[in-house]
């Protein structure tokens, strides 16, 4: 997959038709989950397949001329290397510090929602569960993100901005929670439809996009009652979103205000934390 993902930066360096032709040798990436084994590596596989076109697209889309190694290193690289700043190989104590946290509390949610809920606390004690698992998967990729990021001599752009403290879920999915893939989608499916007056389908746009993303990497790992938990998941969240510009929301007092945006999210969990937790569930089992 990943050879397949680096011919096609490769290819889609000059003319139109050739930047055309990049994203169709990029396509059998999509096949990789299907040969792998287990719902983890499933998952992981079809995330990178996703992002690597994601990130093709960038070069697909970018005006600037990058020699071979820069079009290599933007397509395998998660965060959008053309923001980060490039500075001498180091160890960012406070990065590994997070990952080292986070982790911790990652697995010990995962081992209680899969191990323990079926015997103490039931359904209840599974989402909960699930709801700090998924808050600490992200940390503990955004930790490893930064932390790798600066021993290979690259400080990367902010991945989260303390999510729990969202005052809306604009605020949260616009402002927060994963950045990495809410910059490439107001880059590629916002602002291009917003610059033409058309805000509303821009984010409607984003947010389609966000749902086959998601539900992409649940339907290469999990069955298909998990991707329509998922695809309900992310659709109700555009809902909400589409709503609570009408209820002022950004107007209410604070601590109303990030009721409803914790509420929003975590209220609706369960139908896309149990996914979560199934695809991880070998590392406890």
């Amino acid at each position: 997959m990943l050879a397949i993902l680096v011919l096609a930066a490769l290819v889609t360096a000059g003319s139109p038709s050739r930047r055309a032709l990049g994203l169709l040798v990029a396509l059998p990436a999509f096949a990789a989950p299907f040969v792998a084994e287990g719902p983890m590596a499933r998952a992981f596989l079809a995330a990178a397949a996703f992002w690597g076109f994601a990130r093709l697209v960038d070069l697909v889309r970018e005006r600037r001329g990058f020699g071979p190694l820069r079009r290599v290193v933007h397509v395998l690289a998660i965060v959008d290397s053309r923001q980060c700043e490039w500075v001498p190989p180091g160890i960012d104590v406070a990065a590994w510090s997070r990952v080292a946290l986070a982790s911790v509390f990652m697995l010990l949610s995962l081992w209680t929602g899969v191990v323990l809920s079926p015997h103490h606390g039931g359904l209840p004690l599974r989402w909960l569960a699930g709801c700090v698992f998924v808050y600490c998967f992200a940390e503990t990729a955004a930790g490893l993100l930064h932390g790798l990021g600066r021993l290979l001599g690259a400080r990367v752009p902010p991945v989260h901005r303390h999510p729990i403290l969202a005052r809306s879920l604009r605020d949260f999915w616009g402002e927060r929670w994963n950045l990495v893939v809410n910059r490439w989608l107001r880059q590629h499916c916002f602002v291009p439809l917003a610059r033409r007056g058309r805000a509303g389908a821009g984010l409607a746009l984003a947010f389609a996009v966000s749902v086959v993303l998601h539900t992409w990497i649940i339907a290469a790992a999990l069955d298909l009652d998990m991707v329509l938990r998922t695809a309900a998941f992310f659709s109700l969240q555009g809902v909400l979103l589409a709503v609570e510009g009408p209820l002022r929301v950004r107007r209410w007092p604070s601590p109303a205000a990030r009721a409803w945006a914790l509420g929003g999210t975590i209220l609706p969990s369960p139908l896309f934390t149990e996914p979560m937790l199934r695809i991880f569930a070998e590392l406890v089992a």
